[in-house]
Formats: C-alpha cells, structure tokens, sequence
C-alpha cells in the first residue's frame, strides 16, 4: 500500500507539473495546483503507513524479546 501511494505521489505531481507548464487559463492552473494537493496527501499517506510499520515492527521484537526482572 505505501509503494502504490508513494506512485499515485510521483504520479500527481508529474501530471501536476506537466499541466501547470501548458496552463492557459487560471482553471489549468488551480487544477495542476490541486494535483499537488493530491501528491501531498498521498505522500503523507505513505509515510504515515512507514510509521505505523515501523512501530508495529518494534512492538513484535518487544513481545519477543525475553523479559528482564
């Protein structure tokens, strides 16, 4: 889920980028800067879904790791 997020990102923000080079009109241009928006959102997806991977990860070691007393 985070690989396909983090390619929606790069997607958006290529189409983003190209629509903003052709733009004629403000309407091209809000609709590439919306692009952006959804490039944003999808990347802070991703790194959201890493994190919680990652805590997930370290709880797992924690519940194996033999107990000190």
């Amino acid at each position: 889920m985070k690989n396909l997020l983090f390619l929606i990102a790069i997607g958006a923000f290529l189409f983003g980028a190209g629509m903003l080079l052709v733009a004629q009109t403000a309407i091209h241009e809000i609709a590439a800067f919306s692009m952006f928006l959804i490039m944003a959102v999808c990347l802070s997806g991703a790194g959201i879904i890493e994190a919680l991977h990652v805590i997930r990860k370290d709880l797992q070691e924690l519940k194996k790791a033999p107990k000190q007393e």
